[in-house]
């Protein structure tokens, strides 16, 4: 029998401190805020508690990740671990070189399995515990998979709904369920108690919505996986610098360092005891990334 404990280190992962709920302060402002565009920037985890009960099987790729060297220490603890990052098949060459979110110049190969993957970045945003998130908006429209998912909405509005007749005292803007939400999370901010009762209840909603769509949503989240082609934008032509898959459950295979720091391990075997390659030009780098996840592709047909 799972107990209330063991229930609550799954869904927040861990404790700040004894006898205080976990992520109660985090996720506060990222599940109330619909200020700008309502129940588009609903944020749904990328949970990996809920996917593997879902959809058991993962979805392993050859990936690739741009870092720094802060960064490749970092993923050297995250082997193996439910803690997901973001990925890439398709990258441009001067993204490597000035980084995503970090300073780049680093390019960590992996294997990996793959939660989402879409052709092009989906701000994807983690929470403390390594979870990543991303907002209605994004898969419903962002990921070009709208006619797989016309109901799902209908179905978010509805827990939404029972949450918000669940917990306010005075639901006093209903029928409008963008205005009752973030009340409701103004409501409660400070009784971090009742706060974490309906974040907690937020989880199993978003779980039971996700798996009423399971089979179309499991094919929005990875149909990528099956194709890694980026797409033109419709009314520019121009292409994503990248493309961004959320992962897990990584293991490196090779760390790939540009030509800015190659020079800095002209003399090293290894880097914290992996191997890698030292590149002169950062073109030749993704031409390799090109091949690799075009050889990994053909493994899947």
């Amino acid at each position: 029998m799972r107990t209330f404990k063991g229930y609550l280190t799954e869904r927040f992962q861990e404790w700040k401190k004894p006898n205080k709920p976990a992520w109660t302060e985090g996720l506060s402002t990222m599940l109330f805020d619909l200020r700008n565009s309502g129940i588009n920037d609903l944020p749904i985890p990328l949970s990996p508690s809920i996917f593997s009960r879902l959809w058991p099987k993962p979805t392993r790729s050859r990936v690739f990740h741009v870092t720094d060297y802060m960064g490749v220490e970092n993923l050297a603890r995250l082997q193996g671990r439910k803690k997901s990052i973001s990925a890439f098949y398709n990258i441009a060459r001067w993204t490597i070189e000035d980084g995503i979110r970090t300073d780049g110049g680093y390019v960590v190969e992996l294997d990996a399995d793959v939660l989402v993957a879409a052709p092009d970045d989906i701000s994807s945003m983690p929470d403390k515990g390594g979870t990543r998130w991303i907002t209605w908006k994004t898969i419903f429209s962002q990921m070009g998979q709208k006619k797989y998912l016309k109901r799902m909405e209908d179905d978010l509005n509805e827990f939404l709904i029972e949450l918000i007749m669940q917990y306010a005292d005075d639901p006093k803007f209903m029928p409008d369920v963008k205005k009752s939400w973030v009340a409701l999370g103004k409501e409660y901010k400070n009784e971090k108690r009742i706060l974490y009762d309906i974040i907690k209840d937020y989880f199993d909603g978003i779980e039971q919505v996700i798996r009423k769509h399971g089979k179309e949503l499991h094919f929005v989240f990875t149909n990528y996986v099956g194709d890694r082609h980026l797409r033109p934008d419709p009314d520019s032509g121009d292409y994503e610098e990248w493309d961004e898959l959320v992962v897990n459950n990584i293991k490196i295979i090779k760390i790939h360092v540009g030509p800015e720091f190659a020079p800095d391990f002209e003399e090293d075997d290894d880097i914290d005891g992996f191997p890698f390659k030292g590149w002169d030009d950062t073109g030749d780098l993704t031409k390799y990334i090109a091949q690799k996840v075009k050889k990994d592709l053909k493994k899947r047909k």
